[in-house]
């Protein structure tokens, strides 16, 4: 792929972020806690629908489940301050809330495909600020009908936490920031990676971590290094807990393209999440899965260190 396609496909996949992500507004909270008068939130989404904003309860349960099911029945009622209104509609049912292993998988009704945009995105926002705040809940996950929800693209929305709603300071649509990312590329031969430093302009909602892996899948802007995965992958959730990266990626990665070494395509990912302060291993996972396995002798059902012994500092 030429340099120009590959710039084309980033400039792309940008003005597509740049449509889809919207700012979510709302007051701090702590993550993972529900004790204590006024120390739970219930969050809700504006009139004007442009942010979502914390009511403070105590949602009556004794343990997570039920917890959970009752926040989903305040999510419902309309709030007494009426500049705010319901996070999930009176015609759109919760047909089952289940959790197991710290994952809660909440199943909507069909009505649930009224809720498009903007109108969709907040209350998205709002259920999983509220249900996160629960102690054993970890990570949430949407389907409709038994099926996983899908965004204004149609890529699958996969699992899904607090953080990923990341709070701007105002009410602007599309907030940006500049930062520098260190990333690794493959080089000439497709046996080594080559250490490259790109600066990128961001919308601010979108978390650091999904950021490198779009760069990555995008591939490089410098003729020096070489792309390590085909474009067409899609990025189908990243989530980070207790310093692993967990990154979803469609099946498309699981072709190589020209003769790039398994190492190579897994550690350019691996190495450039590292470098994030946050960040110790990656744990990949197709479609969701992880009993895969990559290539001929690479498997995918653990998380990988940092491996700087492919990186090649020797000067272009």
């Amino acid at each position: 792929m030429t340099m120009m396609a590959r710039q084309m496909i980033r400039i792309k996949n940008r003005i597509l972020l740049i449509i889809s992500m919207i700012s979510v507004l709302a007051a701090g909270c702590s993550n993972n806690t529900n004790s204590g008068e006024g120390s739970f939130r219930i969050y809700y989404p504006s009139k004007d629908e442009v942010r979502i904003a914390p009511v403070s309860m105590d949602p009556a349960g004794n343990d997570a489940l039920e917890l959970v099911k009752a926040a989903l029945d305040e999510l419902k009622l309309q709030p007494s301050d009426y500049d705010l209104r319901p996070t999930i509609p009176e015609e759109v049912s919760v047909v089952s809330a289940s959790l197991n292993d710290g994952l809660l998988l909440i199943d909507f009704g069909s009505e649930y495909y009224k809720l498009t945009g903007r109108n969709e995105i907040l209350r998205r926002a709002a259920i999983v600020r509220t249900l996160d705040q629960i102690e054993g809940v970890e990570e949430i996950s949407f389907t409709v009908d038994g099926s996983p929800i899908n965004d204004s693209k149609g890529v699958p929305v996969g699992i899904m936490t607090s953080d990923m709603f990341i709070d701007n300071a105002g009410d602007e649509i599309n907030s940006y920031e500049r930062t520098r990312l260190k990333l690794y590329f493959a080089d000439k031969e497709g046996t080594g990676l080559r250490e490259t430093t790109e600066a990128v302009a961001y919308n601010s909602n979108i978390s650091m971590e999904k950021l490198v892996c779009e760069h990555i899948v995008s591939g490089p802007l410098s003729d020096n290094v070489y792309p390590v995965t085909d474009p067409e992958v899609r990025i189908m959730s990243v989530t980070t807990r207790d310093g692993v990266c967990y990154v979803n990626l469609s099946k498309e990665f699981l072709t190589k393209k020209g003769k790039l070494t398994d190492e190579v395509v897994l550690y350019s990912f691996v190495n450039s999440l590292t470098e994030l302060p946050n960040i110790n291993k990656v744990q990949f996972m197709i479609d969701s899965e992880t009993e895969i396995s990559f290539g001929e002798h690479s498997y995918l059902n653990a998380p990988f260190e940092r491996n700087l012994e492919l990186v090649d500092n020797g000067q272009f």
